[in-house]
């Protein structure tokens, strides 16, 4: 014969060589066994320790069961270190809110107590009693000692067992394969997707402690995982930190309807669910939601892609939740740096939109829902969803420099009675509770279709072809629109009057009217070719990016980085640009830029357009085009380290 017969296998001339792991399996186990901690009596004795959890071995064949006890501080080890870590860092940190709490709300004589403590060098176990914190643990290590070693035993002892199978299938023999195909279905071993331990999983006190807002199911909705309280996480965060700040649907009647469980609703449908997913997965830190676990920029693709499946398998017809899902996936898709993707699902959003009959001048005689009498919750999350593709056209069309549809909503933005509901900061880390306020979703969705309008205003403006030449007559119309955004800034609350109130979403909205101006003005500094007005309407320009600047600031400090929804994307980016070409004039454009660094170095870590944004001003500083404060570089670099080690 010429040719093999790939198919055959062929008998083994000589027995094969035993089969043992790789070096770097054993070194790996071995390197387990001998990390493993020895309890106090065995180390006193000089005797063999069989390790956690006591009594051990030893010290139960010496009679010396009473005195078996294991020191975490000795055990090395790195996963146990960190879990120890976690929990001093934890209780200490408990211990100081409770101490702030009593110094601001305690009475004189309770004070006097506290201050009496701390002076006379109390233990933090008499401090934290008197202060009234939960943490009563700082001197008894045997709570630690059981807490940490008893979870990290049985990771390290999984880790083990899976690099033990994974070198036997890597060394299996044909004649072995053969064997385990023969096996019946029943008597194969079958892998749970819930318990299937992942070696770069991370065992956080936050999510030990995870209690989410919204319980919610995982089936019927997502292929992707069977997990209900990863699905729960995630809608939970998705409500509490992006549907605010740019709503594209009802929140009462969508989780009413994914609760049922029903595919067939009109309400929540599994290609706006996962679209959903693929959004959260930016506010989330969990190992579940990276495709690539070396990558943090992977957060969500997974359910990125179970969307675009399932959006090709609905073959464009139209219904309302692929409108929403489309909308989405333009916010994913942009902040992935796909500008050209994003437009495109906008565009197909406005175009079903258009066959749903959701906009003025727009209706379709064949739309689904004409001559259809519909419920008043159809009508509802119709004007919300219309309202929320009015309010993306020119958001996505001033950032990519594209021309929008212009498309007008048919209802009015206004909804009548509308209930709100409270909202509370998710995940809640480990307080007890927080303050609940109103979430002001009515007021949010008022005040964005104003700044919309007037959005709209200033794009006709600059589109106006017999102002092109004029840059006076452009200048005197623009003051109108620049009043305009002057009022409905001073009729909202400024930053540190927000503090007050506890809302994000009033910061962002806030924010977004501040780069309206900044958009505005920076087109005029274009326009103006002979540079008479560019001193003043720089000024102002770098005004409103300080106090942009602010702005996240506040939000940084109360909320933290990972919460800063991916709406302010666009906004950091043209505040980072905006300031550094004018740190030399003015120190307090120094400052900022400082804060501005922080906070992109920071957002850099899950938006790649930022990440690109802190790449093109390190190479202005190193071109010498762009002077940057030392602190900044230090931060800026630091940032795009990383991100090169994201991207390797």
């Amino acid at each position: 014969m010429s040719h093999h017969d790939a198919s055959k296998s062929f008998p083994a001339l000589a027995p094969g060589p035993p089969r043992t792991f790789a070096p770097q399996t054993q070194i790996a186990v071995s390197k387990a066994k001998k990390n493993s901690t020895a309890c106090l009596a065995c180390k006193a004795a000089k005797r063999k320790c069989s390790g956690p959890p006591n009594p051990c071995k030893a010290c139960i064949s010496a009679g010396t069961e009473n005195d078996c006890h294991f020191d975490p501080s000795r055990d090395l080890r790195r996963k146990v270190a960190v879990k120890r870590t976690i929990q001093e860092l934890s209780d200490y940190k408990d211990l100081f809110d409770s101490l702030l709490s009593a110094i601001r709300a305690a009475d004189s004589d309770k004070l006097e107590k506290i201050v009496g403590l701390v002076k006379d060098n109390g233990s933090l176990h008499d401090i934290a009693c008197a202060v009234g914190s939960p943490v009563t643990r700082f001197t008894d290590s045997k709570v630690l000692s059981a807490t940490s070693l008893s979870i990290t035993e049985d990771v390290d002892g999984s880790f083990d067992a899976r690099l033990m199978e994974q070198e036997k299938a890597r060394n299996r023999r044909p004649s072995d394969l053969e064997s385990a195909s023969s096996m019946s279905e029943q008597d194969k071993p079958k892998a749970s997707p819930k318990t299937a331990f992942n070696p770069y999983a991370r065992v956080s006190l936050e999510s030990l402690c995870d209690v989410p807002l919204f319980n919610v199911p995982a089936k019927p909705w997502t292929e992707i995982t069977i997990d209900n309280d990863l699905v729960s996480h995630l809608v939970s965060l998705y409500f509490t930190w992006d549907h605010p700040c740019a709503q594209f649907l009802d929140q009462r009647i969508f989780l009413e309807h994914m609760r049922r469980g029903l595919p067939e609703s009109e309400f929540c449908s599994p290609v706006l669910v996962n679209a959903i997913l693929a959004v959260a997965s930016a506010y989330s830190d969990r190992p579940d939601v990276l495709s690539d676990s070396e990558s943090t920029f992977s957060r969500g693709r997974n359910f990125l892609a179970e969307t675009e499946r399932l959006l090709r398998a609905e073959e464009g017809a139209p219904r309302l939740t692929t409108v929403q899902a489309l909308l989405l996936m333009c916010c994913v898709l942009f902040c992935q740096g796909k500008g050209n993707m994003s437009w495109l699902m906008l565009g197909q959003a406005i175009h079903m939109g258009k066959d749903l009959g959701l906009f003025r001048h727009h209706r379709n005689r064949n739309a689904k829902y004409k001559g259809k009498r519909l419920s008043q919750e159809m009508e509802r999350v119709r004007t919300i969803t219309a309202w929320a593709i009015f309010n993306m056209d020119i958001q996505i069309s001033t950032k990519l420099q594209k021309d929008p549809s212009m498309v007008q909503p048919l209802s009015n933005c206004d909804l009548g009675a509308d209930n709100d509901f409270d909202w509370i900061p998710y995940p809640r880390s480990n307080q007890a509770s927080y303050s609940t306020n109103p979430a002001r979703l009515p007021m949010m969705r008022t005040g964005l279709a104003e700044l919309t309008e007037i959005n709209i205003h200033i794009h006709e403006l600059f589109d106006d072809e017999n102002l092109r030449q004029d840059f006076r007559s452009l200048l005197d119309k623009a003051e109108v629109p620049y009043n305009r955004l002057e009022q409905w800034l001073e009729s909202w609350p400024e930053a540190s009057q927000i503090g007050q109130q506890s809302t994000p979403q009033l910061v962002v909205l806030r924010i977004h009217s501040l780069h309206a101006v900044m958009s505005l003005l920076e087109r005029l500094i274009e326009r103006d070719e002979h540079g008479d007005m560019a001193l003043q309407l720089r000024k102002n320009w770098r005004k409103s990016a300080v106090e942009i600047t602010q702005c996240l600031r506040f939000y940084r400090v109360s909320y933290g980085l990972r919460q800063i929804p991916s709406q302010l994307v666009g906004v950091v980016q043209s505040a980072l640009h905006a300031l550094v070409y004018q740190l030399e004039e003015i120190e307090e454009a120094r400052y900022a830029f400082i804060e501005l660094s922080h906070i992109g170095a920071g957002l850099s870590q899950r938006f790649k357009p930022i990440a690109d944004s802190i790449n093109t001003i390190l190479s202005l500083s190193q071109r010498g085009t762009a002077r940057l404060p030392l602190d900044a570089i230090a931060i800026l670099d630091g940032a795009e380290l990383r991100g090169h080690q994201e991207t390797r």
